[in-house]
Formats: C-alpha cells, sequence, structure tokens
C-alpha cells in the first residue's frame, strides 16, 4: 500500500508560485519527443458501485450477476466482483435492516475506499479551522478501517493548493498531519471583502466572520470596486486549481471522496446578487462559466464531495443569503453525488452520516483494451432488482503519454513512483541500493551507491532521464533531496553506476534513489535503510 512521506511532498506538492518542472524549457513539448506508442492490450476495468434502496439505505446482499456493466453503451462480461460492509446505518432504522450473510472479503482487496480530507483556508474563519481539525481527527479516529486509503490537501489564496500526505494507509501520519492545522493558516480570504462590498452597496450590516463580529463601515463603493476585482480573480484561482487537481486524479482508479471543510465561495461572487433596495448585480458570466466548468471536471474524475459548512448560524443570519457559501458549497455536493452539511457544530453527526453513504459498496471488474490515447469512456451501471437506486462513477479517461503529462500530473507520478510498494502508474525496475558508512571524498559520512547493468533498465533510459536521491529520517520528514539531469549519450559501458554522499547527524534514515524518463515516465526505484552511530 502507499507509505508517502510528508517532507518529500513539502518538497515537491507546494503548488503556490511556479509550479515543480524538472525543466522548465520547451523540453516537454520538443519535437525530439516523439509520442511513445503503446502496444494495445487488456487490462483489468474497476468500478466502485453504491446501491441503496427507496429509504436510502445500502442494498448489501447483491450478487455478481445481479449487475450490468456497459462501457460506451456495450455490454461488458462482469470479471470481478467485491462485496464491501464496512458498516450499516446509524439511527433508529437500524433494527429493521434485513443483513443476509456475506462471504468474507479476500485477502486482497480490488478497491479499497479513498479519501482526501480538503481544509480549505481561503474561504473559512478562526472558528471553523478549529473545528475543522477536531472534525478531521474524530473521522480519523471513528470512523476508517485500516484498509482504507487517506490523503491531506489544503488550499490558502497565499499558498494556493497544497498536498501534504498522499494517499496512505498509514492514518496516524495523516492524523499528525491534520491536526497542525490551526487559524494562522488563514490568509487573503474573499469572503471578508465580499460582506464589506455589500454593505457599502446595499446599506446592509453584515458580520465579518474573520473579525468576531465587527462592522466594516467604508462607503466609498468606487475605491472598493478594484478589491472586489481581486476576489474575484481568488474565486477564479480557486476554480482553476480545482480544475487541476481533478484532472490528475482522474487516472487513480475508484471513487474519490473529498471531504470539504470549507464557508464556501460567497454566492454573490460567483452568481450576483438580488438587493432589496433595487441595486443587483450579474455577476461575473467568466467566472460562473469556470465555476461550473469545475464541476464538471470534479464529476468527470470521480470525485465525490462531502462539504461540511464551517461558518456559524449567526453569521449566516447577519449577512444574508448572497454572502454565504453555502449554495456554492450544495452546488459542489450536488454536481459530484456527495452531500452539503450545514453547521459544522455538528460534526460528529455529519461524520457518521459520511461513513454511512461510502461504508457499503460493491467492486465490479472487467476487462478492456488498454489505449494510450487519454479518451473519455462513458460507463453505466444497472442492477436487475428492482427498487434499487444505483451511483457509480459516470466513466473513465484512458492513460495518456507522459509527454502530455500536467506539471501536477508528473508531480504526483512521480510520488507515486518513489513512495508507493505498488504504484498506481506502472511497476518500476527495481534495483540494490548499497549504504557505505563514509564517502570516497571524505566530505561526508554516508555513502549511496549502485552499480546496474544497462541492459536491465534500457526502456529508462532511452533519452532524457532525472536522477532523484531522498533522504528522509526515522520521523520521516525529508533531510535533504538531490536531482541531476542526464541524456541517454552520458550512459557508456556495461553498467550504470551512481554515488552520492551526504554529511548527516547521527540517526536512522531511509533512502531512495529514482531514476524516471523525462520522455515516456518509466523508472527505476531502489531504497535501503542507514544508522549513523553517534562518536
Amino acid at each position: 500500500m502507499h507509505k508517502p512521506l510528508l517532507g518529500f511532498l513539502a518538497a515537491f506538492l507546494i503548488l503556490a508560485g511556479p509550479s515543480f518542472s524538472p525543466d522548465n524549457s520547451s523540453a516537454w513539448t520538443s519535437q525530439e519527443q516523439a509520442q511513445l506508442r503503446h502496444e494495445v492490450k487488456v487490462t483489468l476495468k474497476l468500478v466502485q458501485v453504491y446501491v441503496t434502496d427507496k429509504k436510502g439505505n445500502p442494498v448489501i446482499d447483491l450478487e455478481k450477476g445481479d449487475f450490468l456493466i456497459f462501457d460506451e453503451d456495450k455490454k461488458q462480461t462482469t470479471t470481478e466482483f467485491e462485496r464491501h460492509v464496512l458498516s450499516l446505518p446509524s439511527g433508529p432504522e437500524d433494527a429493521q435492516l434485513e443483513v443476509k450473510e456475506t462471504p468474507p472479503l479476500p485477502y486482497r482487496e480490488l478497491l479499497p475506499r479513498k479519501f482526501f480530507l480538503f481544509f480549505d483556508f481561503a474561504y473559512n474563519n478562526g472558528i471553523g479551522i478549529e473545528k475543522s481539525r477536531k472534525a478531521a481527527l474524530h473521522f480519523i479516529d471513528t470512523q476508517l478501517q485500516p484498509q482504507d486509503e487517506v490523503g491531506v490537501l489544503s488550499y490558502s489564496a497565499i499558498k494556493s493548493l497544497k498536498l501534504h500526505e498522499y494517499l496512505t494507509t498509514d492514518h496516524q501520519k495523516v492524523r499528525e498531519v491534520a491536526g497542525k492545522f490551526r487559524l494562522e493558516q488563514i490568509a487573503g480570504r474573499a469572503e471578508d471583502f465580499e460582506a464589506g462590498y455589500w454593505q457599502a452597496v446595499t446599506g446592509e450590516n453584515p458580520k465579518d466572520a474573520s473579525r468576531s463580529g465587527a462592522v466594516d463601515n467604508r462607503t466609498d463603493v468606487p475605491t472598493l470596486r478594484p478589491d472586489r476585482k481581486e476576489s474575484e480573480n481568488q474565486t477564479l484561482q480557486f476554480a482553476q486549481k480545482m480544475i487541476d487537481l481533478s484532472k490528475a486524479l482522474r487516472y487513480i482508479p475508484g471513487h474519490k471522496h473529498i471531504v470539504l471543510f470549507s464557508s464556501g465561495v460567497p454566492y454573490s461572487i460567483v452568481y450576483g446578487n438580488q438587493s432589496p433596495y433595487g441595486i443587483s448585480d450579474l455577476g461575473n458570466p467568466g467566472l460562473r462559466f469556470k465555476y461550473e466548468d469545475m464541476l464538471r471536471e470534479l464529476s468527470a474524475a470521480n470525485c465525490t464531495i462531502y462539504a461540511l459548512d464551517t461558518q456559524e448560524l449567526t453569521q449566516i443570519l447577519d449577512r444574508g443569503t448572497s454572502m454565504q457559501g453555502r449554495y456554492t458549497l450544495e452546488k459542489m455536493a450536488g454536481a459530484t453525488g456527495g452531500k452539503y452539511f450545514g453547521n459544522i457544530n455538528n460534526y460528529e453527526r455529519h461524520i457518521e452520516k459520511i461513513q454511512d453513504l461510502t461504508g457499503c459498496y460493491y467492486v465490479l471488474g472487467y476487462y478492456v483494451d488498454d489505449k494510450w490515447d487519454g479518451a473519455y469512456h462513458k460507463i453505466k451501471v444497472e442492477v436487475s432488482r428492482p427498487g434499487c437506486k444505483v451511483q457509480a462513477q459516470k466513466g473513465y479517461f484512458n492513460p495518456k503519454p507522459f509527454t502530455e503529462y500536467s506539471d501536477l500530473e508528473r508531480t504526483l507520478h512521480l510520488v507515486d513512483l518513489a513512495l508507493s510498494e505498488e504504484p498506481l502508474f506502472q511497476t518500476p525496475v527495481r534495483f540494490p541500493l548499497a549504504i557505505l558508512p563514509y564517502s570516497p571524498d571524505g566530505k561526508g559520512n554516508l555513502c549511496l551507491a549502485a552499480e546496474i547493468p544497462l541492459d536491465k533498465i534500457q526502456e529508462v533510459l532511452a533519452g532524457k532521464v532525472e536522477i532523484i536521491t531522498v533522504v528522509f529520517d526515522e520521523k520521516e520528514n525529508i533531510v535533504t533531496l538531490k536531482r541531476e539531469q542526464r541524456r541517454k549519450t552520458e550512459f557508456a559501458g556495461d553498467n550504470f553506476s551512481y554515488v552520492a554522499s551526504f554529511s548527516l547527524s547521527p540517526g536512522l534514515y531511509k533512502c531512495r534513489l529514482v531514476i524516471r524518463n523525462l520522455e515516456t515516465g518509466k523508472g527505476a526505484v531502489a531504497s535501503a535503510t542507514a544508522v549513523i552511530p553517534s562518536r
């Protein structure tokens, strides 16, 4: 399973400012990079399916023969089948549920649940951040199953989109990350200005959530319009980053459940505001189009949004409907087949409901031609039993050539390659890594050495490659990271030899050496553990 390390993510996945790119030149699109040709082969396609009855209770006794799968309107043969019953709905009606005995799950699950805990610092407030932190910890402590994979994301106006932890079954690591979020993470809150803007326009008196109810008394509307333009730009940036994230998550199989802690983008920024004083704003058509595009991309990536509204009830009453982000959160949840939960104070009940909605599902598998063209395929799943409601992913994207990956997709690909025991995107070449307690040049106390027959990694070295060496301490934080770029012509002889030396403090260290082709994405990975004793 995935065992990502926070330090590596901190080094690679901060998406504010220029995105990480191994080469900022036009190398990615150079004519010398001919598109990789892939032989057509069959691959197993897995689909997660949720089935409920007329009352909304999960149907947990279906068999493989009860399902029909259509790929581009062509009926498929279901070859794989799993039934997951992680929990039953909470509430007084539990006793009326008839639960039939189901066979045990196989030793290795085909498709476990995947969650991303998403902390929105741009559209939030101090109380909301603290409640979000408590809700996330409660979710980790009470609802996660050992096989569940969990990641942590955040968004802020200054630091933009940041992936703190990739999908992992190391729930303690996720807990440590989520537990560190505090009020100081908040910056650039667009909804603060939006409330002040409409107070100046209409004379209304909405409270500012981030200033404990302080009232903004500015009334000079013309001077506020440039600031409101900045708020619109922040919302545009948020929507674009979510689109980029959605496109990167397309290729991770199964449903991605995003638990979003946010007070939401104020409705008036996107869709305008109708004032009782006769003053109205029709909104920004370009921004509205971008926001709707974001909703489509989230749905296409099989991401389901469970939105927990962090805005306090008193602020909702004071600010009025147009200042609220409730409606934009509801649109995100509705467009992705998720659910909106108001009033973050009831987070324990909300978390239980999320477990009810995600805890019982089926996994169906069928074989398709593995075409590397990036094309979208529509999926439809039906159940032969009457009265059942089926929720399943609407489609999937074929893999595409590595040369067409975005910076974010390349970054996720690298994290998956370097830190996963079973990478999603490929099976890398594995090779040994030797640890020496000294450096040949005498400048370090740890030396990593590798010597690989070139014929073993010919596919990896076919073109331009990057070599990344990363060392972690025993707390799995990054200590040092080195990267260099080479061409195939630089490799001579029968073997590939690599040496890297470091000067480190006494302790236990985990070392990784990654070789990745920058044109095809093919990789080779080595790992080792080293101990530097105290003198």
